[in-house]
């Protein structure tokens, strides 16, 4: 039987929330891949552990016995994780920290801002949901994280969780500059309800499923290509004539052109996050400071 630790972490997070769809939001995951992940652990099991039901999720006696099982295992794993982490800080004299953080061209720079602070980090975990990062500094399972979060579509991240502004975001749309709605100052979400919108990140990215929400708010359907990463959709944006949505208008790209979207629920900011009893917490001034500054001076 080979089970997986967030195998183990997703189920508890199902038996909790009592709802595939409610787990999915709460891990930053989408709602296939968590069933997928379901469907790996009942194959090592080799039974069910879930029965699915029109009035919710409930556990299978086989479920009931991993879950009993995972309520031990996990604080445990906590508890190792950080006892290695002391070992290693009085054999280098450096606070060995994890961090977690979300694709963005400051993530190298976030990553040496931590290590100027004296820190040796001891993992880097890319992750674009800002949800499932939360969730795992909330855990313990990572000290310190960056992401992007949208203050109306996302949850508040739990009072356990420090968290505090670095940078304000607003979403832009990239578009050829042949396109007919290049020369205008801004576009309203309206505006692109005729268009063909490429995004990545399709699965894992809470972006997508915020734009879908703001899409259907605005009543329009505009059609949408994926790509699997920022990058790729960019190109991939170029190769059809479409538009591309972005948060860095000032990283350019030739032939394009970057306009303010306006009026929508995507205005975000980006947060750097920690626990309150962590390894950071000590240090958190001098790393928001830092960071803040990194974010400010983030060349076009």
């Amino acid at each position: 039987m080979d089970i997986e630790l967030h195998q183990l972490r997703i189920l508890h997070t199902v038996a909790e929330a009592g709802s595939i769809n409610r787990a999915a939001e709460e891990l930053g995951m989408s709602q296939s891949g968590l069933s997928r992940a379901l469907q790996r652990l009942e194959r090592s099991v080799g039974m069910p552990v879930l029965h699915r039901q029109p009035t919710g999720i409930t556990l299978t006696t086989a479920g009931a016995i991993l879950l009993d099982h995972a309520d031990t295992v996990l604080p445990a794993l906590n508890r190792m994780f950080t006892d290695v982490r002391r070992c290693l800080a009085s054999v280098n004299g450096k606070s060995p920290v994890r961090i977690g953080a979300a694709p963005a061209p400051t993530l190298t720079s976030f990553v040496r801002c931590v290590e100027d602070l004296g820190i040796a980090p001891m993992s880097l975990l890319v992750d674009e949901s800002g949800q499932r990062l939360t969730q795992l500094v909330d855990n313990g399972e990572i000290d310190v994280a960056m992401f992007r979060h949208f203050p109306e579509l996302d949850p508040e991240p739990p009072e356990t969780v420090r968290h505090k502004p670095i940078a304000s975001q607003f979403p832009h749309v990239c578009l050829p500059d042949t396109h007919p709605l290049a020369a205008r100052p801004a576009i309203d979400l309206p505006d692109l309800g005729n268009e063909h919108v490429v995004l990545a990140y399709p699965e894992c990215q809470p972006l997508t499923g915020h734009f879908h929400t703001a899409c259907t708010t605005a009543g329009i359907r505009p059609r949408i290509s994926y790509a699997n990463s920022a990058s790729a959709a960019i190109a991939l944006g170029d190769a059809l004539g479409a538009i591309t949505l972005t948060y860095w208008p000032d990283i350019t790209e030739p032939q394009r052109t970057h306009i303010p979207l306006h009026d929508t629920p995507l205005n975000a900011v980006m947060l750097l996050a920690w626990r309150a009893d962590g390894p950071l917490d000590g240090l958190s001034p001098q790393l928001l400071e830092s960071v803040r500054t990194m974010h400010e001076r983030t060349p076009a």
